[in-house]
């Protein structure tokens, strides 16, 4: 393979370049002093990130000859860092979770490894590495599983800044847990059509919800009709007309409510459709396109936009009305 570089930070200063015999001694130290069981307190593990599998010079060596992405980032001929990914065409038969991610869901490139020297931390090295990649893999996606026992805290808002998604969670058979983050390359045409899906669904889900109120209220002007005419038909003061008008009130209490708990979680299923939409209009605008959902006219005056204030109405009401349903109860009872 040839030899790739590429100059980041001040110029001069630091060269991602292909990995080669001459680094493998410092990529096996550099692993060493990221190893998980060189860590005495897990926690600052979790903080500042760690290996777990630390693999000795003759297996890194290995990994030159089939390996797509080996790469070191390198200061003045140091080598501060290296990243390791490899096709799922690459895979070795004991790499569990990989074949089943594949098994699942297809092609991809995963980063099994990406590690930077402790005195060179929080320099941006790891982005630069993982953009390197990331800028010249296009054919499938991109995972990367990260040990979640301990949590493994930096990597997790490392992939995360970086545009990843937590893909799923799995135990392989060494019985440590891992969670899988995948990075996809956005398609416009794609994004399109998504948006048009995620808008749809937006606007039905507002109307199942404004429904879901009409209905409430038909349901409660029935409720007070049925209501009226049992205490009209036998009088508040007889036995008959009292029990009939608990019953129907005790029945206004539990439709109030019921219709109260819809509701709510309606209108959360409903700001979970805004976020997914809003996610997708971010993409649209890098593309040229306006903001029509997330668009607010001034940071003072637009936080009304994030959770419009019907929307709170519209829960409130049927709690209100339960109220209401209750106290007659108890006038009823108390009569």
């Amino acid at each position: 393979m040839g030899v790739e570089t590429t100059t980041t930070g001040r110029a001069g200063d630091l060269v991602v370049e292909r990995a080669d015999e001459r680094h493998l001694g410092r990529i096996a130290e550099l692993a060493a002093e990221r190893s998980l069981t060189g860590v005495a307190d897990r926690a600052d593990a979790s903080d500042e990130g760690f290996l777990v599998s630390g693999w000795t010079e003759q297996e890194y060596r290995s990994r030159l000859a089939t390996a797509e992405h080996f790469y070191v980032i390198v200061e003045n001929g140091t080598v501060l860092g290296f990243l390791l990914a490899y096709s799922s065409d690459q895979l070795r038969p004991d790499e569990w979770l990989n074949h089943r991610v594949r098994a699942t869901l297809g092609e991809f490139l995963v980063i099994k490894q990406i590690c930077v020297a402790r005195a060179a931390s929080r320099r941006g090295l790891a982005s630069a590495l993982y953009h390197h990649v990331l800028d010249r893999w296009r054919d499938s996606p991109v995972i990367a599983a990260v040990v979640d026992d301990p949590p493994n805290r930096a990597s997790a808002r490392f992939h995360t800044g970086l545009g990843f998604q937590e893909l799923i969670r799995l135990t392989p058979p060494d019985r440590t847990p891992r969670v899988v983050w995948v990075w996809r390359r956005p398609h416009e045409a794609m994004l399109h059509a998504q948006y048009a899906v995620s808008a749809e669904l937006y606007r039905h889900e507002d109307v199942t919800n404004w429904e879901k109120l009409k209905n409430f209220l038909y349901i409660t002007a029935a409720l007070t009709a049925a209501l009226l005419v049992s205490l009209g038909a036998e009088g508040p003061g007889t036995t008959l007309g009292t029990s009939l008008a608990v019953i129907i009130a005790g029945c206004g209490i539990g439709v109030s409510v019921g219709f109260a708990v819809m509701l709510s979680y309606g209108r959360r299923y409903l700001q979970a459709r805004k976020s997914a939409l809003t996610e997708l209009e971010d993409r649209m605008v890098w593309h040229g396109g306006r903001r029509m959902v997330s668009w607010r006219p001034s940071r003072q005056d637009g936080e009304y936009l994030d959770v419009s204030p019907t929307g709170r109405v519209m829960t409130v009401i049927p709690g209100a009305m339960a109220f209401c349903w209750l106290v007659i109860v108890i006038v009823l009872v108390v009569l």
